[in-house]
């Protein structure tokens, strides 16, 4: 196992966390805005978890590092 060197682009670009992001935003959003509680039904938050595994298959060429580089 090798650690990426472009931290920041993989956290930001992979497609892999998005649907991660969405659901956790989605989890907190009737805590910092009260009346959105029910708003959100926790079967679509689970749904959106599900997507996370189909974005990591995805070939994603632009966050592949260079053969050359070190």
């Amino acid at each position: 196992m090798r650690l990426v060197k472009n931290k920041r682009r993989v956290l930001t670009w992979s497609l892999a966390l998005w649907p991660v992001y969405l659901a956790g935003l989605l989890g907190i959003a009737p805590y910092i805005v009260p009346f959105l509680d029910g708003w959100v039904p926790r079967w679509l938050i689970i749904a959106i978890l599900t997507l996370s595994p189909f974005g990591r298959v995805i070939e994603q060429r632009h966050l592949k590092e260079s053969e050359d580089a070190d």
